[in-house]
C-alpha cells in the first residue's frame, strides 16, 4: 500500500510542477488547490499510521493476530494533539472485520494512544450514535471522558516538568 501511496503523492507533485511551469492555470490559485491535496494525503496517511498502531496495540494487548487491510472512515479532532476516531478493515485468519479505533496522537512528544478499540458490525458503521432515552448520547460521556484523560495527563505531565524544575532549582542553590 505504502508504494501505491507514494506513487500518487509523486503524480500529484509531478502534474502541480508540469502545470506551474508550462503556465496552466485552473482559473484560481493552483498552490491552494496543491497544498489542499497535499494535506488530504498527508491526513489520509496519518489516519492510515493510526489505523495500523491501533491494531498492533490491539495485537501485542490481546495477544491476536489481526493484519491491517484498510481504513475505511476517518475523522480527526484537535485536541492537545490528534484524536483520530476511525473505522477500520482487519483479517484475523483471513476472515475480515470491522473495528472502531481511536488513537490520540501528539507527534511533538513522540506519544500514541489507543483510546478505544472495538469490534463493530457493518450497521453500526452506517449509522449515526444512538441516542438514550434521557435523550443524551454514549458518544457524549465518551467525549467528556476523554477530555478528561487528556487534562488529566497535561496535568501529570506538568507535575514532572515542575518537580524537575524543582529540583534543578534545589540542587542549584
Amino acid at each position: 500500500m505504502a508504494p501505491r501511496r507514494a506513487a500518487l503523492f509523486a503524480a500529484v507533485l509531478l502534474l502541480a510542477s508540469a502545470a506551474a511551469v508550462s503556465g496552466f492555470h485552473l482559473g484560481g490559485d493552483e498552490s491552494g488547490l496543491v497544498r489542499g491535496v497535499l494535506a488530504a494525503l498527508r491526513e489520509r496517511a496519518e489516519a492510515e499510521d493510526a489505523a495500523r498502531f491501533a491494531v498492533a496495540h490491539h495485537n501485542k494487548n490481546q495477544g491476536a493476530a489481526l493484519e491491517f487491510t484498510r481504513v475505511l472512515k476517518s475523522k480527526r479532532q484537535v485536541v492537545t494533539g490528534t484524536l483520530h476516531d476511525l473505522v477500520l478493515e482487519a483479517a484475523d485468519a483471513g476472515k475480515k472485520s470491522l473495528y472502531r479505533a481511536k488513537v490520540w496522537v501528539k507527534p511533538w512528544e513522540d506519544f500514541k494512544s489507543v483510546v478505544e478499540f472495538r469490534l463493530v458490525g457493518d450497521s453500526e458503521v452506517e449509522s449515526e450514535p444512538s441516542v438514550a432515552s434521557d435523550g443524551s448520547s454514549g458518544q457524549a460521556i465518551a467525549k467528556v471522558s476523554l477530555e478528561a484523560d487528556i487534562v488529566q495527563e497535561e496535568a501529570r505531565l506538568h507535575t514532572v516538568e515542575n518537580e524537575g524544575l524543582s529540583s534543578d532549582l534545589a540542587s542549584s542553590s
